[in-house]
């Protein structure tokens, strides 16, 4: 799944959807947990580039391996909210 930033800056990506797709169509994904990266987005020459230094390896959190799922920012609201 994929959220944009309120401010436009940075796209998050997952390599999940929903559990139960997960679970049908990628059990490798389930079994080793899921990957968040961060793109981010010049939005004032225009273009795309992997953030080196954002990586969240969801397979290897202490209560893992877990799948990123619906995740939101800090005092959003519905306008912030990332379903990853």
């Amino acid at each position: 799944m994929i959220q944009l930033s309120l401010d436009g800056k940075r796209l998050y990506v997952t390599n999940s959807l929903f559990s139960k797709w997960d679970k049908q169509f990628y059990p490798e994904v389930v079994e080793k947990g899921s990957h968040m990266l961060q793109i981010d987005v010049d939005t004032e020459k225009g273009g795309l580039a992997i953030n080196p230094n954002f990586y969240v390896d969801f397979g290897a959190k202490p209560d893992g391996p877990c799948l990123a799922h619906e995740m939101r920012y800090p005092d959003g609201d519905c306008t912030s909210d990332i379903w990853i």
